[in-house]
C-alpha cells in the first residue's frame, strides 16, 4: 500500500535564506532526511534576516520572519509560541504534520497540534546540550538547552533521528519514551548517485597542482570549535611534508585557523577550501588518500558515511557518533584518543595510507557497513 501525501509544517531558522536563494540545496536537505520532497507538500515557517512569502514548484511555500534575535534564542523561542499559531490561523494551514528540529520550537508545534491535530515531531540530528558547550558563551547555551530538552520533551509524538548514538541520547539524556523514537538513514549517498557517478579522480589533483607522490589528507565540516580543527592542524604540522590537507567547510573560525597554520609554518600544505556544493564535494574523495575528522562531539557524521562508501580510509576521534560508524579501531576506521600521542597517531596515519590485506579488508567492511545503513526505508510518510 502507497503512503499518501502529507501536509508538513516545518518551523525552523533559515539565516542564509537558502529558500530563496538555493532551493536546489533545501530540496537535497529534505530528501536526506527522508522527508519525501517529491511527493508530500510543505509549508515553512522560518525565522531568517529577511521578511517575505514566496511559493517555489508548487508544493513548497515559506513564510519567512525578519528578526534581529538570532543570537539570543530564548526570546526566539518565546515569540515562536504567539507568532507561529497566528499565521497558522492567517493562512489557515492544516498540516498533518510539524516538524522542528530545534527544541525551543516544540512548544509552538504543540500549540499547533491544539489547533490542527496535527502529530509534532522532532527531528534532532545532532546533540543541542554536547554542541552548545563547544561554541561561544557555550555554559549558559548549554543550561539552556537542558532545561528545553527536559520541559518540552514531553510534547514530542515522535523523535526522528539518524542513529543508534542519537536514539540513546533521545531516551536516556532527554526522556523521550522508547517507542516514540524511529531512527531514518540520513541518505546523501543514493540521493546525490548521479554525482558520484560523475565525479572523476585526479580533478582536485590537476586544481591545486597538486603532485601525484603526495598523499592527500581530506577534512570536512563546519569551521566551528566541536569540529576539532585546531587539534588537526596541530598533528598535521608534525606530520612528513610530502603531505598534503584539504579541508572543506566554512564557518566563524576560517581566519583564526589560517593564522594557526601561518603561525605552525604549513600554510603552504594546507589548503582552505571553503564551502562545496553537492555536486563538487564528490571530486574531493576522489583524490583523498585518507579522510579525517577529530571532532568533539559529533552525532553521526555524515561524512564518514561518504568516505567510508568511496573507499577512503578514516580516521575520526571518540565522539560517539563517529565511534559507531568507525567500530572499533581498525574494524572501519581507525580511532584517535583524547590525549594519544603524536607517535601512535602518526603510526595509524601511515597504516591507512600503506596498502595491505588488512587495510583492504577494512575497507571493505566499511562499505559494506554503509551499504546496510543506507538500505533503511524509514520515511516520515511510513513512520506515521
Amino acid at each position: 500500500m502507497t503512503e499518501r501525501p502529507l501536509n508538513i509544517l516545518i518551523i525552523n531558522c533559515d539565516w542564509r535564506n537558502i529558500f530563496e536563494t538555493d532551493f536546489d540545496e533545501l530540496y537535497k536537505k529534505l530528501e536526506r532526511d527522508q522527508l519525501e520532497p517529491e511527493k508530500n507538500s510543505f509549508f515553512f515557517l522560518s525565522w531568517s534576516s529577511s521578511s517575505y512569502f514566496k511559493c517555489q514548484r508548487e508544493r513548497f511555500t515559506s513564510v519567512h520572519l525578519k528578526t534581529r534575535w538570532r543570537f539570543f534564542r530564548p526570546f526566539l523561542d518565546m515569540m515562536s509560541v504567539f507568532i507561529i499559531p497566528y499565521y497558522v490561523l492567517k493562512y489557515k494551514l492544516s498540516p498533518d504534520v510539524v516538524i522542528v528540529y530545534d527544541l525551543g520550537f516544540v512548544i509552538s508545534a504543540r500549540i499547533v497540534k491544539l489547533l490542527r491535530r496535527s502529530k509534532v515531531v522532532l527531528c534532532l540530528t545532532n546533540m543541542p546540550e554536547i554542541y552548545s558547550k563547544t561554541r561561544r558563551f557555550g555554559r549558559m547555551k548549554a543550561l539552556y538547552s537542558s532545561l528545553v530538552e527536559h520541559i518540552f520533551v514531553r510534547l514530542v509524538d515522535v523523535g526522528y533521528t539518524i542513529n543508534e548514538t542519537m536514539k540513546n541520547y533521545m531516551v536516556k539524556t532527554m526522556g523521550i519514551r522508547e517507542q516514540k523514537v524511529v531512527i531514518f538513514a540520513s541518505n546523501t549517498i543514493l540521493r546525490d548517485i548521479k554525482h558520484i557517478k560523475a565525479s572523476q579522480e585526479g580533478t582536485i589533483r590537476k586544481k591545486y597542482s597538486i603532485k601525484t607522490d603526495q598523499k592527500i589528507i581530506l577534512s570536512i565540516g563546519r569551521l566551528e570549535a566541536e569540529k576539532g580543527f585546531p587539534r588537526l592542524l596541530e598533528i598535521f604540522s608534525k606530520l612528513s611534508s610530502s603531505l598534503v590537507l584539504v579541508i572543506l567547510g566554512s564557518g566563524s573560525m576560517e581566519n583564526e585557523l589560517k593564522t594557526r597554520a601561518r603561525d605552525l609554518g604549513i600554510a603552504n600544505r594546507v589548503i582552505f577550501v571553503g564551502f562545496v556544493n553537492r555536486a563538487g564535494i564528490w571530486d574531493y574523495y576522489q583524490d583523498a588518500d585518507l579522510f579525517i575528522l577529530l571532532s568533539n562531539a559529533e552525532a553521526l557524521g555524515l561524512v564518514f558515511w561518504e568516505a567510508m562508501y568511496m573507499g577512503v580510509p578514516a580516521i575520526g576521534s571518540t565522539a560517539e557518533g563517529i565511534v559507531e560508524s568507525l567500530g572499533q579501531n581498525g574494524e572501519r576506521g581507525l580511532i584517535v584518543e583524547e590525549d594519544e600521542s603524536i607517535d601512535s597517531i602518526k603510526k595509524k596515519i601511515d597504516v591507512v595510507l600503506t596498502d595491505s590485506p588488512q587495510r583492504d579488508a577494512m575497507l571493505l567492511r566499511a562499505k559494506k557497513y554503509v551499504e546496510h545503513e543506507i538500505a533503511n526505508k524509514v520515511t516520515i510518510n511510513n513512520t506515521l
